[in-house]
């Protein structure tokens, strides 16, 4: 199937929903341009290939990441009666 598309003054290209309709609503591709050539690739999400190994060295790399600074709860905010407040 062929059809002709269009860059829109922002760079958006609108893709008629036919050459579509297998790809489900918030499928993510890859872009790589080849010249005069543009190439959509879907990406395979990480947790779908990953070994458990590779998974669970992920989850400990996220864990180890530096967090943003956070006001520290005060004690009283702890006790059981300020809980259901």
């Amino acid at each position: 199937m062929r059809e002709i598309v269009e860059v829109d003054a922002q760079g958006a290209i609108q893709l008629p929903r036919a050459l579509l309709d297998a790809v489900k609503p918030h499928t993510r591709f890859v872009l790589e341009v080849q010249g005069e050539t543009i190439i959509l690739r879907r990406i395979t999400p990480f947790w779908l290939t990953a070994t458990p190994q590779e998974r669970a060295e992920a989850a400990r790399q996220w864990a180890g990441l530096e967090r943003p600074s956070a006001p520290p709860i005060p004690d009283e905010a702890l006790h059981r009666d300020r809980l259901y407040d």
